[in-house]
């Protein structure tokens, strides 16, 4: 009776890691780059960026995260540069007046997200 419950726990384990191997390898497609242009948003970068990161462990889903800084005035600087510090691969910008730097690498989709808009909050995947 053993020996079969083995081969019971065996087989299900083997499919256990069949179908997290199939779905990782299957939910690849392309990287997706989420540039977060943040204002005043020290209460809630925090949970976005975490929020993104478990998306991408959850789906196996390869992610990188840019975020703007458009004249803060709080916080939100110093959240980004101990997210820096890290090594978590975020990177940020600060962005003064009127001009914005978009580029779009061939290899990765960007998705340009206004943290102040929420129709455009409503395109990540939290």
């Amino acid at each position: 009776m053993f020996p079969e419950l083995l081969w019971i726990v065996g087989f299900y384990a083997a499919a256990v890691a069949l179908v997290h191997w199939m779905i990782r390898r299957g939910s690849g497609g392309d990287p997706h780059h989420y540039v977060l242009v943040a204002g005043n948003h020290q209460m809630q970068i925090e949970w976005y960026i975490r929020a993104l990161q478990q998306f991408s462990r959850r789906t196996g889903t390869e992610i990188g995260i840019t975020v703007v800084l458009d004249q803060s005035t709080d916080d939100t600087g110093k959240i980004m540069e101990r997210f820096a510090r890290n090594g978590d691969g975020i990177a940020w910008v600060r962005r003064d007046g009127g001009s914005s730097d978009h580029r779009q690498t061939t290899d990765q989709r960007v998705v340009w997200v206004e943290l102040a808009r929420t129709d455009d909050v409503s395109r990540l995947p939290l």
